[in-house]
């Protein structure tokens, strides 16, 4: 049976865990308010990037959609975390990816993984699956540029940029799709899995762009070729999709290492009441025997006299 002084110190130990404990469901609901903010600030950038693209298609024909090419490559980008006591956030976004695959009849030969998130990552590798990039999610807000650039380059380097019949509409290579998994805050108390196509472009989403009316009578100019601008425009198109993704992961994330947190908060503060009351039980019986030993030894004492 443990001692009283041991039983002390495991209360206090107890307690320092809590506050540990505490201090780190307080970092993750700070940061879950930053990256929701942060995408929020997003949509800004993004009207002005579709601007951009409205102002070079405004005099433009835009193609009717290609068929699909068969035996189509597919780069899928799945977003997870770097650290753990996130529960099954990344086996959520794992099964979710493979439930699309299966579903969609892509064979995994024709499948290259890029995957942000070294705890995600080490999980796609037990699956049986190759990583063929593997990147570390940001630590803060400033961080996820930096991120998200390293992805575009990647993604760059597998010649995404395809050659259309209309010289200015190219990243519309039939051959090559790319998908970004990712999770994301729904609820106050839940998360759930999403998934955005970032190639080739959506057709439908330009015509869209190309019918709004512009907003004043001032017309923009520009002096460089088609080609360059609209391929600068959808590489930040592809740039603001993928910060989006990375960011309502991160948000999803740090969620779900509050809810963890807070049960664990829980957890401690149930087994600190068991351990305070059998603490002060335990206390008093050995109150009690002390008294009980110092009047039988009166007793005995009054005895001899």
């Amino acid at each position: 049976m443990q001692t009283l002084e041991g039983l002390k110190k495991r209360i206090k130990t107890t307690s320092s865990l809590k506050d540990i404990v505490s201090s780190m469901k307080t970092l993750s609901a700070v940061s879950v308010g930053q990256y929701e903010k942060s995408t929020r600030a997003l949509q800004n950038y993004s009207s002005v990037i579709e601007k951009g693209l409205q102002a070079i298609l405004r005099d433009k024909t835009i193609p009717e959609k290609k068929e699909t090419a068969k035996n189509q490559k597919i780069i899928a980008v799945l977003i997870g975390s770097d650290q753990g006591l996130v529960g099954k956030f990344n086996k959520a976004i794992l099964n979710y990816a493979f439930d699309y695959f299966k579903k969609n009849n892509i064979e995994k030969k024709d499948i290259t993984l890029l995957v942000a998130g070294r705890s995600l990552g080490s999980k796609v590798v037990a699956s049986g699956w190759n990583v063929n990039t593997l990147f570390s999610m940001p630590s803060s807000v400033k961080m996820m540029i930096s991120v998200a650039k390293k992805i575009i380059l990647r993604l760059v380097e597998f010649n995404i940029e395809g050659k259309d019949e209309e010289e200015y509409l190219n990243f519309s290579n039939a051959n090559l799709k790319v998908l970004v998994f990712y999770n994301k805050k729904i609820t106050a108390s839940s998360f759930s899995q999403d998934m955005v196509q970032i190639l080739p472009v959506d057709i439908n989403f330009l015509k869209e762009i190309k019918s709004r009316k512009w907003d004043n009578k001032q017309i923009p100019m520009y002096n460089y070729s088609n080609v360059a601008l609209f391929s600068s425009f959808i590489k930040q198109l592809l740039f603001v999709n993928i910060y989006k993704s990375i960011s309502q992961s991160l948000a999803a994330e740090h969620f779900t290492r509050m809810i963890t947190m807070q049960n664990a908060q829980k957890n401690i503060d149930e087994h600190l009441e068991q351990m305070n009351l059998e603490y002060q039980q335990r206390r008093q019986t050995e109150i009690t025997d002390e008294l009980l030993d110092i009047v039988i030894g009166a007793e005995v004492l009054k005895g001899k006299k």
